[in-house]
C-alpha cells in the first residue's frame, strides 16, 4: 500500500511513501515562493493537483493521508476537524514522557474532504509537528535502533523539540521542548537572523556570518541564559550546564524603551514577564524581536546593530553560534546518557541545518553515526507525516552507504525535458539524440546545443569548459529534497581560478559577500585536501577543515574560517559528477568543483528548462549540461 502526507505550514509539501520509494513535492518550487504556506495565493488548486500526481505515481492504492499538525492561520485547506484538534493545546503540548506516546498521531474519522475526496475510503492522521521531524530522520536512515532528535524554532505551538527511541519498525517519543523553558536554540537565532538580515529565514545567512565574527566572553553568559533559562538548568544539570550566577548579575536586555534586567528567580530576562503568558507570546517575544541593547556583566552596554556589515552583528552571530554549540552539545550529552546503548543519533529539525553545531556532536564521539536527513527542515514535514502514518511495509527498505540517495533525490525530474524515454534512439545501445523540445527551447531562446558522441565525451566537454573558467549549470536527475543542491540541480566551475567564488556567487546569484560556497570532490582523495568527519559528507549538512598545507590551493573553495561545507561524490551514486571531478583534475591539476544551488538570488532552485535558459540568457552562466540528455546548452 502507500501514504501521503502534507504539511501546510512555511515550507509546505506533499509526499508519498511505499516499498519503491519516495516522491516528494516542495511547493516553493512548484509555486516559485520563497517559504510557501497553506495560506498562500492559489494553494488549494495546486495542493489537489498534487494529490492526483501522487496518486498517479503510487504503485499501489493510496490506503492513507497524514497532514501534518502546524498550520498558518490564514490556511483554508484543512479538514475541520484536524481544525479543531490541534487547537487542543493540552494534548498537543505534553512536557514529560507521561502520555506522550499517545500525543503524536491520531486518526480522525472520515470526512468531506475536498482535497482527499478523489482517494475514497482512506485513514487520515494528524501527525505532531516534531513526531514528523522525527519519522522522517529514523525512517530514511536505515538505521535499526537510533535515538532520534528533533529541534526547531516555532515549531508546534509551544513545543520546540521531542527525543525519540527507535527500535526496528517502532519510534516512541520520551521527551518533549517548549520554548517556555528551553531550549531556544532555533527561536533566538530565528530572531537575531530577522534583526541582522530581515527574516526569520535567513537563519543560514547568519550561519554564514558567524565566521566573520569572534566570540564576546562577556556576552555569552547572556546569549546562553536567553537560549535556557537558570531555572531550567537548575532543574534538569544532566541535560544543561548551570551558568555562573555572578556573571548574571545586573545583565539585562533593552527592547525598545524598557530594560529588563536579569531575574535570579526564573533565570532569565523575560520569562518572569511571560509566565502567565500565552505560548503565541512566548514564541513572538523570544523569536521575533531581538534586543536593541545589551548590558553585561561588567556593566559595558552593547548596542545592537541592523545588518551584517556591522561588526556588533557579526560578533553576536559568532557569539551565539558559540552559545548554541556549547549548550547543544551537553544536551545531546545529557540525553545520550539519560538513553544508553544508541551508537546512531538521527537529528532532525531546522536546528540540523546549522553543519558547524553537527559537527561539534560527531566530533564528540558520543556516537559511531551522526544521520542528518536532506530536508531535515520543515520541507520534509510532509513525507515524515507520511512516514509515521505509514503501515511499515510502505516504508522502502535502505541498505548500505547509499541509503540517503533515495531521499536526497527524490523530488520530480527536470520540467520540459524527457530525460528518461523523450528521446530519438538510434538502433545502437548509446543511441540519444537529445529531446528536441530541449533544441527546440534553446534554438527560440537564441542558443546553441551540442551533443557530444557518448557520455564520456559530454564529461571531457563539460570538464573543458569548467577548466576554461567558465560557469555551468547542471541537471540531471530528481530534484534535492531540501534546500542543498547535491549535484542535480547545480551551478558548478572549477576551484583551480582565483576570482571563482566571487563569479559563481555574487556576479551569478547575486549572494552576500560572507556566504559560503561548497566544494564538490571524489570522496576516495578527500582526504588529500579536507580533515574532519569525512565518513558524514555526503550531503553538505556537516563542515569539514581544509588541510593547511592545501589552504592557497582551495583559497576558492573553503570559508573565511577555513571550514568547508564538503560533499563527497562516489561512482555508485553520481557517476557522471564523479567523473567530471577527475576530468577536471586531469586538465588543471585540482579535482575539486566549487557547487552552489541552480538560481538566482531570492528565487527557488530551478526545476524548469525555461528557467535554466532564462538564468544562461540574463546572468553570465556560461552553459547548461543536461547528462539526461547529453546536451549542453550554450
Amino acid at each position: 500500500m502507500a501514504t501521503i502526507g502534507m504539511h501546510f505550514g512555511h515550507d509546505a509539501g506533499a509526499a508519498l511513501t511505499q516499498a519503491g520509494g519516495y516522491h516528494v513535492i516542495e511547493a516553493e518550487r512548484r509555486l516559485g515562493l520563497r517559504h510557501v504556506c497553506g495560506g498562500n495565493g492559489d494553494f488549494p488548486q495546486a495542493a489537489a493537483a498534487w494529490l492526483a500526481e501522487l496518486r498517479q505515481r503510487a504503485e499501489t492504492p493510496v490506503t492513507g493521508i497524514a497532514v501534518a499538525d502546524w498550520y498558518t492561520p490564514v490556511c483554508r485547506t484543512l479538514p475541520p476537524s484536524l481544525v479543531e484538534l490541534v487547537n487542543e493545546d493540552a494534548r498537543w503540548t505534553a512536557t514529560d514522557g507521561t502520555g506522550l506516546a499517545d500525543a503524536v498521531t491520531r486518526v480522525i474519522k472520515p470526512l468531506d474532504w475536498p482535497l482527499a475526496r478523489e482517494f475514497g475510503d482512506v485513514t487520515l492522521t494528524a501527525v505532531r509537528h516534531h513526531y514528523a521531524h522525527a519519522a522522517l530522520a529514523y525512517h530514511t536512515s536505515g538505521a535499526r535502533r537510533a535515538l532520534v532528535l528533533a529541534l526547531d524554532g516555532t515549531g508546534n505551538y509551544a513545543e520546540c523539540g521531542m527525543v525519540c527511541l527507535g527500535d526496528g519498525d517502532q519510534l516512541t517519543p520520551v521527551m518533549s521542548f517548549t520554548n517556555r523553558t528551553g531550549p531556544r536554540f532555533g527561536l533566538v537565532y530565528e530572531a537575531l537572523a530577522r534583526r541582522v538580515h530581515g527574516s526569520q529565514f535567513d537563519t543560514g545567512k547568519l550561519l554564514g556570518l558567524t565566521a566573520t565574527g569572534e566570540t564576546d566572553p562577556s556576552l555569552l553568559p547572556v546569549l546562553r541564559a536567553m537560549l535556557v533559562p537558570q531555572s531550567t538548568r537548575r532543574a534538569a544539570p544532566g541535560l544543561y550546564e548551570p551558568l555562573d550566577e555572578a556573571r548574571l548579575a545586573g545583565t539585562a536586555l533593552r527592547y525598545a524603551d524598557s530594560w529588563w534586567t536579569y531575574d535570579p528567580d526564573s533565570g532569565g530576562y523575560l520569562d518572569a514577564g511571560l509566565a502567565d503568558s500565552s505560548d503565541d507570546d512566548v514564541v513572538h517575544s523570544f523569536g521575533s524581536v531581538f534586543p536593541d541593547e545589551i548590558r553585561t556583566g561588567d556593566g559595558r552596554t552593547t548596542l545592537v546593530g541592523t545588518g551584517p556589515e556591522d561588526r556588533t552583528c557579526r560578533d553576536l552571530a559568532a557569539t551565539l553560534q558559540t552559545a548554541v554549540e556549547q549548550d547543544l552539545l551537553r544536551l545531546v550529552t545529557g540525553i545520550s546518557r539519560r538513553f544508553p546503548g544508541y551508537a546512531t543519533l538521527c537529528y532532525a529539525g531546522g536546528c540540523a541545518l546549522n553543519i558547524t553545531a553537527n559537527t561539534r556532536i560527531v566530533e564528540s564521539g558520543q556516537f559511531t553515526r551522526v544521520y542528518v536527513p536532506t530536508c531535515c527542515d520543515d520541507s520534509g514535514i510532509a513525507l515524515g507525516a507520511a512516514l509515521a502514518a505509514a503501515d511499515p511495509a510502505d516504508r522502502p527498505a535502505l541498505l548500505g552507504r547509499t541509503g540517503w540517495a533515495p531521499l536526497a533525490y527524490a523530488g520530480p525530474p527536470l520540467e520540459g525535458v524527457d530525460e528518461e524515454g523523450g528521446e530519438e534512439r538510434d538502433e545502437g545501445a548509446a543511441g540519444r539524440t537529445g529531446d528536441p523540445a530541449v533544441r527546440l527551447r534553446a534554438s527560440a531562446a537564441g542558443l546553441g546545443t551540442r551533443r557530444p558522441a557518448d557520455d564520456e565525451d559530454f564529461v571531457r566537454a563539460v570538464a573543458g569548459l569548467l577548466a576554461d573558467r567558465r560557469c555551468v549549470a547542471w541537471l540531471e536527475g530528481g530534484l534535492e529534497t531540501g534546500p542543498r543542491a547535491l549535484g542535480h540541480r547545480s551551478l558548478l566551475v572549477s576551484a583551480h581560478w582565483s576570482g571563482a567564488r566571487r563569479h559563481v556567487s555574487e556576479t551569478i546569484k547575486q549572494r552576500e559577500w560572507f556566504r559560503p560556497v561548497a566544494p564538490i570532490c571524489p570522496e576516495e582523495l578527500a582526504d588529500r585536501y579536507f580533515t574532519g568527519p569525512l565518513d558524514h559528507t555526503e550531503a553538505m549538512l556537516f563542515a569539514v577543515r581544509v588541510r593547511p598545507d592545501r589552504a592557497e590551493l582551495l583559497a576558492e573553495a573553503r570559508h573565511i574560517d577555513g571550514t568547508a561545507r564538503l560533499q563527497t561524490v562516489r561512482p555508485g551514486t553520481q557517476p557522471l559528477l564523479h567523473r567530471l571531478c577527475h576530468a577536471v583534475g586531469e586538465r588543471t591539476g585540482l579535482p575539486v568543483l566549487i557547487n552552489t544551488s541552480a538560481n538566482s538570488g531570492g528565487r527557488p532552485i530551478l526545476n524548469h528548462l525555461d528557467q535554466a535558459l532564462e538564468l544562461l540568457h540574463g546572468t553570465a552562466l556560461d552553459a547548461v549540461a543536461l547528462p539526461g540528455s547529453r546536451l549542453i546548452i550554450e
